[in-house]
């Protein structure tokens, strides 16, 4: 029993595909059912067909999804004696519970909930306004702002550069009709995965689950797939400046990299390539202390990377009256990212990132979620942990030595009385 878990997979007659994990001794049970469609899914292909959504589709359909016979399942969860929420990210939407009681009954409810649709032109009208002041205030947060102008500086036509909540005349002009199409392409037993993280009899539950679904069946003939367009090396804005009621300005020196071949190659590349970037722009590094007392950086700053298949980029981001010193900073910083990283640095972020793998896989929700990506995205998440302990810093030379820091932007926004000085 690896990671003192017992795990067990199955993909159910209706093609609804399980994961149950038993953590032994534990009270708290979480289940997530989850389909592979999210942000990014703005254009899908079944069979020979081509359709294309409203952007945010995904996420507005989360918003309608906690209705069941025209009732609020919320509350109903709530008697259960269980907790309620959902999510939607670029890649995926998911809909969870937690309780401490009985599972049964809330996770019979949660399969009803999300396999029926329950929406009419009410009720889409009704979550316009909320979704609209959710993406307001969105637009009033700096950093988000920051963000949102990154992805659109440095993407052309790659789905990054719309937010996950849609523009504004997709979210006003959404209809039940639009959300319907959306609904029967991707929430189809064939597409949803079903994650449960509990201390109780995983074989029970699974004879529960298998009983539940007898009556329910796949729709869906053949696959669908996310349509992801041709994205040119280049960025769209070598730089780019908005101004905001703020006191302090925000900087991000954003570089737009190569997507990589496979998933696992991503998995590496981000290891080691957030371990290079972590001992150069982290505490670890002895002139971190100095930056923060020239006052180049503060206490919001960092440095993260993302690769995937569709898409790679490299940001460093600052809350900082000296924007020009940070920028520079980070210049000389990202011509250090191919040098040898320090050993003795390398060893603590190694520690530091072995141990942080282990303690998340007794955070039920973080290890329900990744279960779940892992499945949607083909690759085994516990043998994806052990990936940190493959690298030493001749392995994290070696993957960052091919890297391409040719395509730059740098988004700014400044303080509204900045206006004048510019």
């Amino acid at each position: 029993m690896k990671y003192n878990m017992n795990i067990l997979n199955k993909t159910l007659d209706n093609s609804l595909h399980v994961i149950l994990i038993q953590k032994p001794d534990y009270v708290k049970s979480l289940f997530m059912l989850g389909v592979p469609a999210g942000g990014f899914d703005v254009v899908q292909k079944n069979q020979d067909e081509i359709v294309k959504h409203s952007s945010g589709c995904a996420h507005f359909l989360e918003h309608q999804m906690f209705r069941l016979n025209q009732r609020d399942v919320t509350q109903d969860f709530a008697k259960m004696q269980a907790q309620t929420n959902a999510f939607t990210s670029y890649t995926e939407t998911a809909y969870y519970f937690q309780t401490t009681s009985d599972i049964e009954k809330p996770l019979a409810l949660l399969l009803d909930f999300v396999e029926n649709l329950d929406i009419d032109q009410q009720s889409v009208e009704k979550e316009k306004g909320i979704i609209l002041s959710e993406y307001n205030m969105y637009e009033q947060n700096p950093e988000q702002r920051l963000l949102m102008n990154t992805w659109r500086a440095l993407y052309h036509k790659h789905p990054l550069k719309i937010d996950i909540l849609g523009n504004k005349d997709d979210i006003s002009n959404m209809t039940p009709e639009t959300l319907t199409q959306f609904y029967q392409m991707n929430y189809d037993p064939s597409r949803l995965t079903l994650v449960g993280v509990t201390g109780k009899d995983i074989n029970k539950i699974m004879d529960f689950v298998i009983e539940h679904q007898k009556g329910v069946a796949s729709k869906i003939q053949g696959d669908i797939a996310r349509i992801m367009p041709e994205e040119p090396k280049e960025v769209v804005l070598k730089e780019s400046i908005e101004y905001m009621d703020i006191t302090m300005p925000y900087v991000c020196v954003a570089y737009k990299l190569n997507p990589v071949d496979t998933i696992m190659d991503a998995m590496r590349l981000d290891i080691a390539l957030q371990m290079r970037m972590d001992s150069l722009f982290g505490p670890l590094n002895p002139e971190y202390q100095t930056w923060m007392d020239e006052q180049i950086i503060s206490q919001v700053a960092f440095a993260e990377c993302d690769f995937n298949v569709d898409h790679g980029y490299v940001i460093f981001v600052a809350q900082t009256y000296k924007v020009q010193e940070f920028i520079d900073l980070v210049d000389k910083l990202v011509k250090k990212i191919k040098e040898p990283i320090d050993p003795s640095i390398y060893h603590a972020l190694s520690t530091k990132l072995i141990s942080q793998n282990i303690r998340s896989l007794d955070s039920f929700d973080s290890l329900a979620i990744e279960m779940m990506r892992a499945h949607f995205e083909n690759y085994d998440y516990l043998k994806s942990l052990e990936l940190v302990k493959e690298m030493d810093p001749s392995v994290i030379e070696d993957l960052c030595s091919h890297l391409d820091f040719s395509y730059r932007s740098i988004i700014e926004i400044l303080p509204n009385e900045s206006k004048s000085s510019k």
